[in-house]
């Protein structure tokens, strides 16, 4: 009896595979593999030589580029790989890879997304050095076998390589590229010129630019303005770099890598700012955030709140109503011993109120009449050093215009000489005649004289004169912006003695006070007083007058 006539009881089925689509994904870990085309073209060539022996056909091709792979869905190429699998309708038999590590070497991450990859998609993995495909249940694991191979191996070589590394780093070394305004100097640098036997991180002319920012910063300038002023340099920054940039304690040479495991170490490299300097201007920024209070940043009645600091821990001071009437401040620190400060004297005030103490403490820096005129010189001293700046704005603006009209002579020769298609020239000679004509107009306003100097300085001493004055009848406004202006790191109580006292003061008041506890100064000796030209800065919409000459 003939048994094929039963055949068509069984349930077997044989399912032929008519989709021959594939895509492919290359990848390599490093920059420096991708330029030198270390990989990527043989793995593309393997794949080829592949599919024309297997019948395949490559519909599409992910990666070709470098991207570590340290995580999965941290690599832009990847990721894009894995969405167009899960959205497209006509999906492809397989996904090549030229070897399991190229596609993953994380694990039970990855072997978790092979699984769905085949289970929900239908789309199986084909290591092509390997011939190895997922297909059968002996070839799925065989593949995820090789993923987990890929995870032991990227396992032991961290724990060969991470104890030098930590090593390198706790000596002060820098790992990786180093933040922007500095040259990286070493042995393993992808730029020839910067190839050198030992690491070394020198700044750069950019560095300096960024250290003039950490200088403004300090003055009180915010940093839309700080912004304007680097990209009259030439240098743009953008925002939210440089709020990324106010962050970091590498500026001001500190190592926080997070090798050390918490520790902190000084680098090897020139800090842009000093310590001190990179903690007042967190401090400042800090008190933008919110304290979790419900009172607000200010008020009429507690000017000195977030502008005033605990003499006994250092920590910022706050302030509250009670019973509706009485206003105090107080210590955030609730460890901290500082008992609560009346703001404001009253009859029933055992003792005078802070605000009170601040307005005498602020007339110890306005300028008594007969240093007038001492004050007057040095300001003329002052301005003239600060014209330091402007020349050094005006160097920056002709560098600037001698690149843009290189570039625009390149633009004439490549439409005249190459054939450049005439849309492109006039739009590329637009946009550099537009350039050359903005900063035309800033260096024609840095030779303009300043006008009615003497007036200008008139006004700035008749504030310095009044200051305390113009504090106590001003508004919130008016207030906090002198506060900032005089101490722009802030005031510390001593909240025993009810005393004030300051670290940095404006170079303006500075001046005033040395002058004054100097009773024998003469005219003659004003230039042995600082000039530093920050001490007419910050001023900027403080009336009636400002000191922004």
């Amino acid at each position: 009896m003939d048994l094929d006539y039963f055949k068509k009881y069984t349930s077997y089925k044989d399912v032929q595979n008519n989709n021959k689509s594939v895509w492919l994904y290359t990848r390599v870990s490093s920059k420096k593999q991708f330029e030198t085309n270390e990989s990527i073209e043989n793995q593309k060539e393997a794949a080829e030589i592949f599919v024309k022996d297997k019948g395949y056909n490559i519909t599409r091709t992910f990666g070709g580029t470098y991207e570590s792979a340290k995580g999965d869905f941290t690599r832009r190429e990847f990721t894009k790989l894995i969405e167009e699998i899960k959205k497209v309708k006509n999906k492809p038999f397989a996904i090549m890879i030229y070897k399991m590590s190229r596609f993953s070497r994380t694990g039970a991450n990855a072997i978790g997304l092979i699984s769905e990859l085949i289970k929900v998609h239908n789309v199986h993995l084909i290591e092509v050095c390997s011939d190895k495909d997922s297909t059968t249940s002996r070839g799925e694991h065989d593949i995820i076998e090789s993923l987990q191979y890929a995870r032991k191996e990227n396992i032991e070589r961290l724990e060969f390589t991470l104890p030098g590394m930590t090593r390198h780093v706790r000596n002060g070394n820098w790992l990786g590229k180093a933040p922007r305004g500095y040259d990286h100097f070493g042995p393993r640098v992808s730029n020839p010129q910067f190839i050198s036997g030992k690491q070394q991180l020198e700044i750069n002319d950019e560095g300096m630019l960024i250290k003039k920012a950490w200088k403004w910063k300090l003055e009180g300038l915010a940093d839309f303005e700080i912004r304007t002023k680097l990209d009259k340099h030439g240098l743009v920054i953008s925002k939210q770099s440089m709020s990324s940039m106010w962050r970091n304690p590498f500026y001001c040479g500190i190592q926080t890598n997070s090798l050390l495991k918490g520790e902190v170490v000084k680098g090897n490299w020139e800090p842009l700012v000093s310590e001190e300097s990179f903690m007042t201007i967190n401090e400042i920024l800090d008190g933008n955030t919110n304290t979790g209070h419900t009172v607000s940043k200010y008020c009429d009645d507690r000017p000195l709140q977030s502008h005033l600091y605990c003499g006994n821990c250092g920590t910022k001071m706050t302030g509250y109503k009670a019973k509706k009437k009485y206003d105090y401040y107080k210590c955030q620190n609730k460890l901290c011993s500082c008992k609560d400060l009346n703001a404001k004297s009253s009859r029933k005030s055992i003792k005078t109120g802070l605000n009170d103490l601040f307005k005498d403490y602020l007339s110890e820096f306005s300028l008594d009449n007969k240093y007038v005129e001492v004050f007057k010189e040095q300001m003329r001293l002052t301005v003239n050093d600060r014209n330091k700046e402007s020349i050094e704005l005006k160097n920056s603006f002709n560098k600037q215009l001698k690149d843009l009209e290189i570039n625009l002579e390149k633009i004439e020769r490549r439409y005249v000489v190459e054939g450049m298609a005439i849309g492109l020239y006039q739009k590329y000679t637009t946009e550099f005649e537009d350039k050359i004509e903005a900063i035309n107009r800033e260096k024609a306003n840095l030779d303009l004289t300043i006008s009615n100097l003497d007036k200008k300085i008139d006004k700035c001493i008749e504030a310095t004169k009044n200051i305390s004055d113009y504090w106590n009848h001003g508004n919130i406004d008016v207030k906090v912006r002198i506060q900032k202006l005089v101490f722009p790191s802030g005031i510390v109580i001593d909240p025993i003695k009810r005393q004030y006292r300051t670290s940095k003061i404006n170079s303006v008041f500075s001046l005033i006070s040395s002058i004054q506890k100097d009773s024998k100064l003469k005219t003659k000796n004003a230039s042995t007083i600082s000039s530093d030209a920050s001490c007419l800065v910050a001023g900027t919409g403080l009336e009636p007058v400002t000191f922004g000459l």
